[in-house]
């Protein structure tokens, strides 16, 4: 998938937090989520970063309507199966099995796409819901917007195409029978790669085992890897088999930013176009350790953290655990809503709502796991993430961040108490750092909540 850039560029991840985001949060379809939040996320990442999208290893089992007219012209299918050839060379990696390839209609295309969309949402209803509530209590997205629809009109805006890691096939879009334009082909070079890389790695089986378990971070960053192997392939295919008035085409041709991405949260553009400029950036990396054989290595060893992504040197050597945490709503009374882990990225999303991006970079970058539970007293949607970090002064770096973001996020303008208290007419919470690096901050809607979820953690471990 591709995808113009986002307002500005930043960390962040999440399985609700992430799956959205996850969904976690991909252009397409791949799940939707906090993170992948999660799993709305992954159905945005993967549909809308622009461009090209890839259908949700999560997918219902039952296919979308077959699309209309999708048998190819011969000039069609000269230039398919030019640019499979090109991709195969370029990315060194033979074609195991035939692919049904189907250039149709934009409109078709987008039918299709909604369709795929609307069963995931339906498979996933409870588990978006989940993600919208911690997305809202974030501040990552309004309290007044309407997330389903507002993935969706992401998506409806400016997918090219997909591959379908279920049914094995590949769709484009495009007008006419006569030889696909600069742009389709384009795409057809990075959607192919998908095709192509499934076929050697299996990565759908591998995307879907890791959404099964829902983890969500690790499911963020093989989404990167796969985004940013078919953007490397496609960037280069485009050097190689395009003029440069034709790459200005593509270019042109897969640009559709529209009013839907305009008014979109920055969180869910940013969310969206990690995998493919991030992950991009982490892919070049391997290709400059080793070529495309350190590529395909990372297929075998995948990133496991959006930390490894937006760090490319942290791979593989930088592993990560999350920190133990009790059963939060056994613990309060209250009911579960979600678990999951933030990482790195969807951090440095929240904090860069309050300070500069600069400083929730390096105040998010200094993580080493974290595990977060959310629940629901009442009305009352209350969250708690224990985040590890490096060392002790990462620990002290992100509670400094911290204090300034909470002025901002509850609406006090007011610094936490010497406890790491915070209140407001947005919001309660508390930061608190022990000396073993651990920092524990606690959010909910009222200050009661947030007083129960501070009484529910146990002082980490030394």
């Amino acid at each position: 998938m591709d995808g113009d850039g986002p307002p500005r560029a930043a960390p962040s991840t999440g399985t609700t937090v992430g799956v959205l985001i996850a969904m976690a949060v991909v252009l397409l379809v791949a799940g939707l989520g906090i993170a992948r939040v999660r799993n709305a996320q992954d159905t945005l990442r993967k549909a809308i970063a622009s461009v090209t999208t890839t259908t949700p290893a999560t997918a219902p089992s039952t296919p979308a309507t077959p699309p209309q007219g999708s048998t190819l012209s011969p000039e069609q299918q000269k230039a398919v199966d030019d640019v499979k050839a090109q991709v195969s060379a370029i990315r060194g990696l033979a074609w195991k099995a035939d692919l049904p390839i189907r250039v149709v209609s934009r409109a078709e295309l987008a039918r299709r796409v909604k369709e795929l969309n609307a069963q995931d949402e339906a498979k996933h209803r409870d588990e978006i819901a989940a993600d919208a509530s911690v997305l809202k209590l974030l501040q990552l997205i309004p309290r007044d917007l309407d997330y389903t629809k507002a993935v969706d009109d992401l998506l409806a805006g400016g997918v090219l195409g997909f591959y379908d890691d279920e049914a094995k096939e590949l769709f484009v879009g495009g007008e006419g029978t006569g030889v696909p334009d600069p742009a389709t082909r384009s795409v057809l070079a990075h959607e192919l790669t998908h095709a192509l890389t499934d076929q050697q790695f299996d990565f759908a089986s591998k995307s879907k085992a890791l959404d099964d378990a829902h983890k969500s971070e690790e499911s963020f960053a093989f989404t990167a890897l796969i985004e940013g192997d078919a953007e490397l392939v496609r960037t280069m295919w485009e050097a190689q088999h395009l003029s440069a008035s034709e790459r200005a085409q593509a270019a042109a041709g897969s640009s559709d930013s529209g009013g839907a991405y305009e008014k979109a949260p920055p969180y869910l553009l940013n969310s969206l176009q990690l995998p493919y400029v991030q992950g991009l950036d982490f892919v070049r990396a391997r290709y400059r350790a080793g070529g495309f054989a350190a590529v395909d290595d990372a297929y075998k060893n995948p990133p496991t953290s959006t930390e490894q992504i937006l760090h490319p040197e942290a791979y593989p050597a930088q592993g990560w655990t999350a920190p133990p945490l009790p059963d939060l709503g056994a613990a309060t009374g209250c009911g579960t809503v979600d678990t999951g882990t933030l990482g790195e990225f969807d951090m440095g999303e929240v904090l860069a709502e309050q300070v500069k991006d600069a400083e929730a970079a390096t105040a998010a970058a200094g993580w080493n796991g974290d595990a977060y539970g959310v629940v629901r007293c009442g009305t009352a949607i209350g969250m708690a993430d224990r985040w590890k970090t490096d060392t002790p002064a990462d620990a002290a770096d992100l509670v400094t961040s911290l204090d300034k973001w909470a002025r901002g996020w509850s609406g006090g303008n007011k610094a936490p108490d010497a406890d790491g208290r915070f209140t407001g007419p947005k919001g309660s919470g508390r930061v608190v750092r022990s000396a073993s690096g651990v920092v524990d901050l606690v959010l909910a809607d009222d200050l009661a909540t947030a007083d129960r979820l501070v009484r529910a953690l146990p002082a980490p471990a030394a």
